[in-house]
């Protein structure tokens, strides 16, 4: 015969060497030893958060540092080509101002213009002179005038687009007509 070895097998023997205390299996024990148990992960937790926050808050303020140093050099840049816009701006304001009195000059060449083809009995009520136009309100003393200013006006390399937004008798009383029109300028015109 022969001797058979034991087979390996292990035995899960527990000692408790503890005297079990009657309190915890009490209902509030067993409340006691479960918030123990919890609350030390809960202390986990907590002292993570902080070691987290401890961290962001580094990594923040290095942040905020390389933001700082960004934008104080963005204003030297800046600060430097502050002549420049000032100069840019001066120029500017220099140009607008000659576009004005370029174009205050153009309306002050129109008069003498206009005094050439307006026959002598024609009177302007109302005379009303943009850069790029003209329109004004009269009378006539007789419909040859009229005429004549009509057709001065269409024959002037100045005047352009003429229309005539209203004629109309003056009164049974009195001669002539009102009118009312309208004229594109073109002070560049040779003649």
């Amino acid at each position: 015969m022969k001797l058979q070895k034991p087979a390996n097998r292990k035995l899960d023997i527990a000692v408790n060497l503890m005297p079990q205390d009657p309190f915890f299996t009490t209902g509030l024990g067993r409340f006691l030893k479960w918030a123990l148990s919890v609350g030390r992960y809960i202390v986990i937790f907590t002292e993570l958060v902080v070691i987290l926050s401890f961290a962001t808050r580094f990594t923040l303020d290095r942040m905020v540092t390389d933001l700082n140093s960004a934008i104080n050099q963005k204003q030297r840049v800046i600060q430097s080509y502050g002549e420049l816009e000032t100069n840019f701006r001066f120029i500017q304001r220099q140009i607008e101002d000659y576009g004005q009195f370029k174009q205050e000059a153009n309306l002050v060449d129109i008069f003498p213009i206009l005094n050439e083809n307006v026959p002598y009995d024609v009177v302007f009520e109302t005379l009303l002179v943009r850069p790029d136009s003209i329109s004004f309100t009269g009378s006539a003393l007789s419909q040859d005038a009229l005429n004549v200013l009509i057709n001065n006006l269409q024959l002037s390399p100045y005047f352009t687009q003429i229309s005539v937004n209203k004629i109309e008798s003056r009164g049974e009383k009195t001669t002539g007509f009102n009118f009312d029109m309208k004229a594109g300028i073109n002070l560049n015109a040779q003649n």
